[in-house]
């Protein structure tokens, strides 16, 4: 393959990367915004059911859903930091059954703390000397285009014996 095939080449299998890289980007920029939007519509219709003094086992949330499931809801659910004791109000709002737990509290902050080392929610700017947390955006598994270009530079071709 002569040099200007070779770049040429080189130079679309870029531009490709570049649209598949903003293409996933947007993708994933609208599936954090419907994952906010479902669980802002459950902590809704949690708050609809607990109105209309509804039993909390009709609620889609409770069906099935562990605690963790219901802390990223409520995570999702509020677009500020919160407090533990903020996002047991809202668990409440979402009439999940956590007063099944013997330590409410307990059980929440054990669940954040986990979804922290899992890079799902990271930590706020403190309110009222509490700790605060927000859920984390979604993450590329990749770096942008920017950092994934100086690795595709490293091809290496061989021609006439030496490397190019």
């Amino acid at each position: 393959m002569d040099e200007p095939t070779y770049r040429e080449l080189m130079k679309r299998a870029r531009n490709d990367l570049a649209i598949a890289v903003e293409k996933r980007r947007g993708l994933l920029a609208s599936l954090e915004a419907t994952e906010k939007e479902i669980a802002q519509l459950k902590r809704l219709i949690g708050g609809i059911y607990a109105y209309a003094d509804q039993i909390a086992e009709h609620s889609e949330l409770s069906a099935g859903e562990g605690l963790k499931e219901a802390v990223c809801t409520a995570m999702r659910a509020t677009s500020e930091d919160v407090a533990i004791s903020e996002i047991l109000g809202i668990l409440k709002e979402l009439q999940f059954p956590i007063e099944r737990h013997q330590n409410p509290l307990g059980s929440v902050y054990t669940t954040v703390t986990r979804l922290i080392a899992e890079g799902e929610v990271v930590a706020g700017e403190p309110k009222g000397g509490k700790k605060t947390y927000r859920w984390a955006r979604t993450k590329l598994k990749i770096g942008c285009f920017t950092d994934v270009l100086p690795h595709i530079g490293q091809i290496v071709t061989v021609k006439d014996g030496k490397k190019h």
